[in-house]
């Protein structure tokens, strides 16, 4: 860090594997299943180099392709009650969407994990995802993308008041409650913390007022440390202070030539079908997807990675990457996710994590 910078920390976690094939859509990046002897192996291992949390999505549906992009998927609850019992340290981030579950469920099920893990539960509510997800399941209401934060502002109100109160009656526009009682409570008081991934400026009034972490996105490091600040900003007008975390695919060679090549095998093998399928859900006629233009259509290589920014380099650029994210773009915690998650961890402690604390942006809690 330079001469006379404002000293800042950042936290580490893993977004963990709970799909098959990572976060890349390329025959040429590694392939593998989201067992949970993987998730097992990788969450260990993060815990043993020093990573502060491990993050599970909740995904219902794939995207197919070649690849069958995520056609595989492990459920997000049951995967963190398996990790909350062999890992002593490292938080773990379990996600649900309201429009699945109700809110008397949830309070019970964190309720456990959090008891199961000591104290170390964090909720992340997925308010929106991807529609074929729900509708498969005839799970998703009409008209839903108009009131989800509505909804979502509800049932999150529902949930705090069966952590807190010895009983709840509650009659709302979506949800009834008579004398309903959520015991045992949570071990972390008043409750434990609540995540919520945003982009939009319902999103983010939602997180400033209601939330402790946010989650949030962005196709650059500018886009990304822009929308960390603008987070904490909303946050302090009403009072209260949000931690921000962002993702970021890592793509580490022993060089930045070398990082550079990875990538490029990976262009070459781009599973454009899998991309059509998560950037144009829509467009499914046959001139769309004919095989000879999705090449063309889908050239950015951006398109390569599932919605997430991704980095090559060697291990010096990397380290400033997040110098700059935990500096510049004021973000509290970095979410990493590697092609192969076992190698992908051992080369960033081995290489990048000792740049980190010599820059001292590394904390030991």
């Amino acid at each position: 860090m330079s001469e006379g910078a404002p000293r800042a920390t950042i936290q580490l976690g893993v977004f963990m594997p709970v799909g098959n094939n990572g976060w890349i859509l390329s025959r040429n990046s590694p392939q593998f299943m989201p067992t949970y002897e993987l998730n097992r192996d990788v969450t260990l291992l993060a815990e043993e180099i020093g990573f502060h949390y491990v993050f599970s999505m909740a995904k219902w549906r794939g995207f197919g392709g070649a690849t069958r992009f995520w056609d595989q998927t492990v459920e997000s609850f049951t995967l963190m009650a398996g990790l909350a019992a062999i890992t002593k340290r490292v938080r773990l981030v379990v996600s649900v969407a309201p429009v699945l579950m109700h809110p008397a469920i949830v309070a019970k099920m964190a309720a456990t994990l959090d008891d199961m893990s000591g104290g170390r539960l964090a909720l992340n509510i997925v308010s929106a995802g991807n529609r074929a997800e729900y509708t498969q399941m005839g799970l998703y209401p009409e008209d839903f993308e108009s009131y989800r934060y509505d909804y979502t502002d509800e049932w999150l109100e529902v949930l705090k008041a069966l952590w807190t109160q010895p009983s709840v009656t509650y009659e709302g526009k979506y949800f009834s409650l008579k004398d309903c009682v959520s015991d045992p409570k949570p071990v972390q008081k008043p409750y434990p913390p609540i995540v919520c991934a945003t982009s939009s400026e319902r999103g983010y009034e939602f997180v400033a007022k209601e939330c402790e972490e946010a989650f949030l996105g962005g196709g650059s490091v500018e886009q990304m440390g822009a929308a960390s600040r603008k987070m904490k900003l909303m946050a302090r007008e009403h009072g209260r202070s949000v931690k921000t975390q962002t993702l970021l695919i890592v793509i580490q060679g022993d060089t930045d030539e070398e990082a550079r090549r990875l990538v490029e095998d990976y262009r070459e093998g781009a599973d454009y079908e899998a991309i059509a399928n998560v950037y144009d859900p829509r467009s499914r006629g046959p001139a769309s997807r004919d095989p000879e233009v999705l090449p063309s259509r889908f050239a950015d290589p951006r398109f390569l990675y599932y919605r997430t920014f991704a980095f090559a380099g060697g291990p010096e650029r990397i380290a400033d990457l997040i110098e700059d994210l935990a500096v510049n773009g004021q973000l509290d915690g970095l979410l990493l996710v590697f092609p192969d998650f076992i190698e992908g961890l051992n080369k960033f402690h081995r290489d990048v994590m000792p740049i980190l604390w010599a820059r001292r942006l590394l904390s030991a809690t």
